[in-house]
């Protein structure tokens, strides 16, 4: 029997096996690169939405990524991430620090959490921060910490405090001397 040709040859979407090898090679080493990885889950918010939601993120120094689960755990394994991989469930995006950008982890989770605000049907599945995964309370318990800038300034206003006050103790008997030897010497 003869074979019977119903049309063109169809290309398949997403370049095959070498496109994905390319995009779990790039995936990986963008998350090896990151302090904080946050994962959502997108179901329910429309293309513009997700378009407006980038953008927004952009803003603030995160990039967000709609990714394939399968794709996704081969690039967290080679990226020596795999405790990421039990958060990977449903349709997955990910939010991670822009490549060149040096925003710390509460910046992040901060970002994700202001923005489920306007955007209701964005849901917080976790986050991997450093090796170690948590869950969606935690991402948003981090989210109303202050940032590493602020825990920095009051790390060092705690730090000089003591110090400035031994200072003022120390120089009190001085400055008084000086005090009394101006007054002697105006009413002389």
């Amino acid at each position: 029997m003869a074979k019977v040709r119903t049309g063109p040859k169809v290309k398949r979407k997403g370049g095959g096996v070498a496109a994905k090898a390319q995009k779990v090679t790039a995936l990986a080493e963008h998350l090896s690169a990151s302090s904080a990885i946050v994962v959502t889950e997108y179901r329910g918010l429309t293309v513009q939405e997700l378009q407006d939601l980038r953008r927004k993120l952009r803003s603030r120094g995160v990039e967000y990524h709609v990714v394939k689960n399968t794709l996704f755990s081969r690039a967290a394994a080679d990226a020596g991430r795999s405790a990421i991989q039990r958060l990977l469930t449903g349709p997955t995006a990910i939010a991670v620090p822009a490549k060149g950008q040096r925003i710390d982890e509460v910046e992040v989770a901060r970002s994700l959490v202001d923005e489920m605000r306007s955007f209701k049907a964005l849901k917080l599945m976790g986050a991997l921060i450093g090796d170690r995964a948590f869950g969606a309370d935690d991402v948003t318990a981090l989210s109303k910490l202050p940032g590493r800038p602020q825990l920095q300034a009051t790390f060092v206003g705690t730090l000089q405090a003591p110090l400035g006050r031994l200072t003022s103790t120390l120089n009190a008997p001085f400055s008084q001397l000086i005090h009394v030897l101006t007054a002697r010497g105006a009413a002389a």
